[in-house]
């Protein structure tokens, strides 16, 4: 009496497969991972297009999205083609835009204010800080607080100023 061996593996093919389906795989334990990151981005770019082609963009050099926002680093956030907002680093979320560390806004009119950190509320198109500034416009100097500058209006208010006006 011979065995062949089709009859073997046959069989053991049946007892692996028994023994997969009986154990189930919800014997297996899940691995949490404490972390919020969900994606990591170089060279991360966001562009707002209209008929014309684009209007606003914000560049970073690094993104890291989490649930709710995006964390920014070495961001230009280019309005118009004539405002651009410089930061280190910033949070977006929603419709805000929160940036800090050596906060620079410049426009081509050799208009440009810096400040630590600046509000930036994307669908107004608007940038306010409650903190210290310094704005340069044609060779005047305005140290102050309280910054309010509307991109699409070109307007600008502040408290608390010191001023040297050059004319």
């Amino acid at each position: 009496m011979a065995l062949r061996v089709e009859y073997i593996l046959i069989l053991s093919i049946m007892v692996v497969g028994l023994f997969i389906f009986i154990e189930k795989p919800r014997s297996i334990k899940l691995i949490e991972s404490n972390s919020t990151k969900e994606l990591f981005f170089k060279n991360f770019s966001l562009l707002e297009i209209d008929e014309n082609g684009v209007k606003n963009q914000l560049n970073a050099k690094e993104a890291t999205k989490d649930k709710n926002s995006f964390y920014l680093t070495d961001i230009n956030i280019t309005h118009d083609k004539t405002d651009n907002i410089l930061a280190k680093k910033a949070i977006y979320v929603k419709d805000f835009i929160y940036l800090k560390d050596r906060v620079i806004l410049k426009r081509k009119d050799d208009f440009k204010f810096w400040t630590n950190d600046l509000n930036y509320r994307v669908k107004d198109k608007i940038a306010y800080t409650n903190r210290g500034f310094t704005l340069i416009s044609n060779k005047n100097r305005i140290n102050g607080t309280n910054l309010y500058y509307n991109l699409k209006t070109k307007e600008i208010s502040a408290k608390d100023i010191n001023a040297s006006i050059d004319y």
